[in-house]
């Protein structure tokens, strides 16, 4: 299939590869948001404690290679180029090198699955405040894509394959996304969308089981209302109001790749609560490379190859990215 000088820019968050990273990326993360040092001191010891590193960035480079492995398996040889917002490889310098090599046309895949300010329009934000020379589409947040919602219940599925169903009131089952302030949660349909994937996965379980959803990795001032519950706080509720609980299980939906903040805030922080109430604590992985999911990416990316709109396959899609979606709210 003939592709000219198209390409494909896999855009994301950006994370410190090594330990003398962790703190300039901080400051880039943090910078104008007036965020005290000894808050970042502390989240720079988080990162020290699960290696000194983020395995973010690799986890993309290995999602883009198998996303090319399945474009090639199609007869299809696109490029594909990486830029993050916070990090090496920088977004800006990546356009350049794009532009340089001479692409005219690219279909931006941000790795956000769900609607919200820093999971859509920030992304968009991020790419126009670039020098771009070259037409840009870009894929709206796909959390509601039926390949989506496949992989996820095939993460589901794989574990209640080879572990005993959950009983009721002995097992507790959380959702968890990454929390954001209440105020930009009403210009957007995250919560919705979150939802709407529980109540998916939940047609795996007996009936009497339901799967709650709980928030991590809040950040910014106490101040600021935040959605909640958090998962340390819903875990250890769970415990007090059920004496019979026995087994937490986590399904980490809202992130795409067991990253920083899965690594700490759920096998680290979330764990140790669990033990400290004598539960076994279950967590299950994010789609990554979830067969499901590449193949998602890989027929969006077939659609607009053949001259369609691949957000045309995306559920609710043509209600995304209007003026007043996705705001601060801050």
């Amino acid at each position: 299939m003939a592709t000219g000088k198209r390409a494909i820019l896999w855009q994301s968050f950006g994370s410190p590869e090594a330990p003398d990273d962790i703190w300039p990326f901080l400051e880039n993360v943090t910078r104008g948001r007036g965020v005290p040092e000894d808050r970042l001191r502390i989240v720079a010891q988080q990162y020290l404690e699960t290696g000194g590193s983020s395995p973010l960035n690799a986890l993309n480079r290995e999602l883009i290679e198998r996303l090319g492995a399945a474009l090639s398996e199609r007869a299809v040889d696109l490029p594909i180029y990486f830029g993050n917002r916070n990090w090496h490889p920088y977004l800006a310098d990546t356009i350049e090198q794009m532009a340089q090599a001479g692409v005219d046309e690219a279909l931006i895949i941000p790795t956000s699955a769900y609607s919200s300010y820093s999971g859509c329009r920030q992304y968009r934000e991020d790419l126009e405040g670039c020098e771009v020379a070259f037409q840009t589409h870009t894929i709206k947040p796909f959390s509601q894509h039926p390949l989506f919602l496949a992989a996820e219940t095939s993460i589901l599925a794989d574990y209640l394959a080879t572990h005993p169903l959950p009983e009721p009131g002995v097992t507790k089952i959380f959702a968890t996304a990454h929390s954001i302030p209440t105020a930009m949660a009403q210009t957007c349909d995250y919560q919705q969308q979150l939802t709407n994937v529980c109540q998916h996965l939940e047609s795996l379980l007996p009936d009497a089981i339901t799967i709650e959803l709980a928030y991590q990795s809040r950040s910014g001032s106490p101040r600021t209302p935040w959605l909640v519950p958090d998962i340390g706080d819903a875990i250890a509720d769970a415990y007090t109001n059920n004496p019979k609980l026995r087994q937490i299980i986590v399904i980490p939906i809202g992130f795409i790749s067991d990253h920083q903040e899965v690594l700490y805030d759920l096998d680290i922080l979330a764990r140790d609560g669990a033990a400290r109430h004598g539960l076994s604590f279950d967590r299950l992985p994010t789609v990554g490379t979830a067969p499901a999911f590449i193949e998602m990416l890989t027929q969006l990316v077939m659609a607009w190859l053949d001259g369609g709109d691949p957000n045309d396959e995306i559920p609710g899609a043509e209600l995304l990215c209007h003026q007043t979606c996705c705001l601060p709210g801050v």
